[in-house]
């Protein structure tokens, strides 16, 4: 049931990340507060590891099925970027000011993964010079703040499904 619980929570995220962020500027940007990243990232550090995968293995699938034309560049990136962030937490000290810096970074991380994975395989019509000077610190802004918006909600729900397990 627990299982159930976070993967409608992830599922959520996922619808939402394509219909109420998809432009958080409201012009037609490209700049997309990643949900469905921040919710596994969530579900990597304070959940379990495997679980983590497994639905980034899942949602990435779905990702690369409902957004892109590519299969596999949403499915290696939404769950290899969790297990990045669990295994860089796991060695610092953590607090809400640690979690912040290294999920934004990790969020950095994806959209550069995704770039070029996506301009080596098919090509881009957006510069590496635009993406570093436009599009990264526009999104930098935009995933702190979905950081920030989903830290106290899915930090609740993973931990209460943890303490659901345990009895």
């Amino acid at each position: 049931m627990n299982n159930v619980k976070l993967f409608f929570a992830v599922f959520l995220l996922f619808i939402l990340e394509g219909t109420l962020f998809a432009g958080p500027l409201g012009d037609g940007s490209p700049y997309v507060i990643h949900t469905t990243l921040i919710g596994l990232m969530f579900l990597g550090r304070y959940g379990k590891l495997e679980q983590a995968l497994g639905f980034g293995l899942v949602f990435g699938l779905l990702y690369d099925f409902v957004y892109s034309d590519i299969i596999g560049i949403y499915l290696f990136a939404l769950s290899a970027i969790p297990l990045f962030s669990s295994f860089v937490l796991k060695y610092v000290k953590e607090n809400v000011l640690t979690i912040l810096v290294t999920f934004t970074f990790s969020a950095i991380l994806y959209e550069l993964d995704i770039y070029f994975f996506t301009a080596s395989v098919v090509g881009v019509g957006v510069s590496f010079q635009e993406l570093a000077t436009q599009i990264i610190p526009r999104s930098l802004v935009a995933q702190l703040i979905g950081i920030i918006i989903l830290y106290y909600p899915m930090t609740r729900l993973v931990q209460s499904t943890l303490d659901e397990k345990r009895g």
